[in-house]
Parts: C-alpha cells; sequence; structure tokens
C-alpha cells in the first residue's frame, strides 16, 4: 500500500456523499466550484513492531463553500458536518485498501478561509488512517 493508494480510497469513500461539487489532491490557487473537497497530508507516523511496519496517515480534508452570506453558508455546511464521517464510517476498510488497518475522521474544526482574495467558510476534516 502507499499514502497515494489510501487517498484514493478516501476519496472513493466521499464521493458517496452527495453534494459534492468536485474533489482534489491538492490544495488549489483558485476555487472554481462548490462545495468543493480538497486533500493534502498533515503528517505520518512510522511505527513497527517486529517485522510489521505500520504508518498512521493524519490527512486534511477541506470542504470549502463560498462566504458572502453567513446564514447561507452555514446552512450549506450542516449536512456534512454528519455525512463525510459517516461515509468513512460505512467501509473505515476503504474497500480493500485497508486490509489490516482502519481509517476514521477524528476531528473537524469549521474555519475561514482565503482563495485569491475570496472568502470560504470550510470544515477541515481530519482522517486517522492507519495502515499496517
Amino acid at each position: 500500500m502507499s499514502y497515494a493508494t489510501v487517498l484514493t480510497g478516501m476519496h472513493v469513500r466521499f464521493a458517496t456523499v452527495s453534494g459534492i461539487a468536485a474533489m482534489l489532491t491538492y490544495e488549489p490557487q483558485t476555487v472554481q466550484v462548490s462545495p468543493l473537497l480538497y486533500s493534502v497530508l498533515d503528517n505520518v507516523e512510522i511505527t513497527r513492531s517486529g517485522q510489521v511496519r505500520a504508518y498512521r496517515y493524519r490527512i486534511l480534508h477541506r470542504l470549502l463553500v463560498p462566504w458572502q452570506n453567513n446564514p447561507q453558508a452555514e446552512l450549506l455546511l450542516i449536512p456534512y458536518v454528519n455525512s463525510i464521517p459517516a461515509a468513512v464510517d460505512a467501509d473505515p476498510h476503504l474497500g480493500t485498501v485497508l486490509s489490516s488497518g482502519i481509517a476514521e475522521i477524528e476531528r473537524i474544526d469549521a474555519v475561514y478561509v482565503t482563495f485569491a482574495g475570496v472568502v470560504f467558510r470550510a470544515l477541515d476534516f481530519y482522517s486517522n488512517v492507519l495502515e499496517k
């Protein structure tokens, strides 16, 4: 397995969530569609127990919606607070990607971010993915 395979498996799970317009595996410079979800690596912890090496990936998955009208932006984000973690919980082994591991969303932060001078309301989902 590899980080690229894990990331693909996570995006397959996110594709089951209704309403996400696009997904990227990098931080964009501009946002053309919304809601947009992009994923970037936060950190990797590598451990070894005997002959078994385990990788624990912490990945930031940021969901963006435009922020011109705060009540509307908040309404747009509400369904994703539960549906994105539920999508991962529905298949924490990411199909056959993690035969000896598990994926979960461990934290969600609500933030504001700016791309090309445009403010967006965002949900930062942090996944914890263990691969053995």
